[in-house]
């Protein structure tokens, strides 16, 4: 398996994850739809999206810092409404919903996403050569 493979499994594994956990949240129902659509359609541009505009706050997220779901998250250079901002339905459920062991699991998943993006990159790197 590659891990482009793996990281679109953790990420389907994720937003299962969200949507059991929050099974009343019409937006992460309506987001893990949406992500499906876009993920059998087009997988690269899920994992390219991570890439570009999540990874670039490894940081925040290897450090746990709340700013990462509160201000932005890798959203900032979304500008469409296609729904698929799930940063802002987290950021409502970090702030009202979520507790702790929530939390923490929501860090583990964004943790492995860093780990397997680095990797991507890398084997992306070494399969230009």
């Amino acid at each position: 398996m590659s891990v482009k493979q793996i990281l679109l499994q953790q990420i389907d594994n994720f937003i299962k994850e969200l949507c059991t956990i929050f099974p009343n949240n019409n937006e992460i129902q309506l987001f893990g739809e949406k992500y499906d659509f876009v993920r059998s359609a087009n997988s690269s541009l899920v994992v390219d999206y991570f890439v570009q505009f999540v990874y670039p706050h490894k940081q925040q997220i290897m450090s746990q810092n709340e700013d990462f779901f509160l201000n932005g998250g890798g959203q900032e250079e979304l500008t469409d409404t296609s729904g698929l901002k799930l940063r802002d339905n987290i950021k409502t459920l970090w702030v009202s919903e979520m507790s702790n062991e929530n939390k923490a699991i929501i860090w583990k998943y964004f943790k492995v996403f860093i780990a397997l993006s680095e990797k991507y990159i890398i084997e992306t790197l070494k399969n230009e050569k």
